[in-house]
Order: structure tokens, then C-alpha cells, then sequence
């Protein structure tokens, strides 16, 4: 019997063929967020003071989100928890402004001890904001610290 020497090379092009029809899929190496959220247009910004009785005003910049989500937890012998709504995002912004002293409950009165310096009850004034953009089917979380000042 006598052996075709087209064969294995028709066997060899068939292989390539069939190899370079699959699909190849890319690894996905991006590890940072979906989303992501920059205060006041300053990536690095996660701090502010705010004097009591003025407004507390911050512009929240989270391309592709729908909404922003923000609550604020602060201490006043117990840790609390107020809810400040969530804010449409439009044109990749969401603004909150609100009086100063409402990331206080109303319960717990006016901030006491608000102080000019910065080592004077800073910690007791200190209002820690969680803010979670949602859109695209995820959410990401990023935190920004609020201090009253007199």
C-alpha cells in the first residue's frame, strides 16, 4: 500500500486552520475601579473643613454612575448614621449642598466644641461620608472626611 505524501501536510493545514479560527480572548488586567469618583475635581481630595451654620457643599464627579448615594457616620457617644440621599448623577456630576449641620441628626442638636484650631475637637466634629456612585451594573466606594469649624 502506498502512502499519500499530501496527507500530512493536508492534516498540518487543516490544524493551522482550525487553530487560527478560534477565538482568542483578551485577559482583562484592569484591576482598578468601574467607576471612579473625584471630589471637587481634585483626585486626591478626601478632606475639608466646613464652618458650622454655613453650607456644606460637594461636587461629586462619577463618570458612567446614574446615582450617588452618600451617608454620613460621625460620633456623639454612640456611632450614628445620617442618610443624605441619593443625588441623580447628570453629565457625570452630582452636587450635594445642604446646610453644614444637617450631617449631624437632628436629635443630637448643633455640634458642640466646633473649634478654630485644628487640634481643638477636630475628632469630635469630624464627619465621615460614604459615598457610593452606582452604574453599569456595579458600585464603587470611596469615603471623604467632613470637619465643623467655628
Amino acid at each position: 500500500m502506498k502512502k499519500n505524501p499530501l496527507s500530512p501536510l493536508l492534516l498540518l493545514l487543516l490544524s493551522v486552520l482550525t487553530l487560527a479560527s478560534c477565538k482568542k480572548t483578551e485577559t482583562d488586567y484592569n484591576v482598578g475601579p468601574k467607576l471612579q469618583i473625584v471630589f471637587d475635581n481634585d483626585i486626591d481630595k478626601v478632606t475639608a473643613d466646613y464652618k458650622v451654620g454655613s453650607t456644606f457643599s460637594l461636587r461629586v464627579a462619577a463618570a458612567g454612575a446614574t446615582s450617588v448615594s452618600i451617608v454620613t457616620t460621625y460620633t456623639s457617644g454612640t456611632t450614628r448614621t445620617v442618610n443624605l440621599g441619593n443625588i441623580p448623577v447628570v453629565d457625570g456630576v452630582a452636587t450635594i449642598s445642604v446646610p453644614a449641620n444637617s450631617l449631624r441628626a437632628t436629635g443630637d442638636g448643633l455640634p458642640v466644641g466646633a473649634g478654630s484650631s485644628p487640634v481643638s475637637s477636630r475628632a469630635a466634629n469630624t464627619y465621615t461620608l460614604r459615598v457610593d456612585a452606582t452604574g453599569n451594573g456595579t458600585t464603587e466606594r470611596r469615603f471623604f472626611s467632613a470637619v465643623l469649624v467655628q
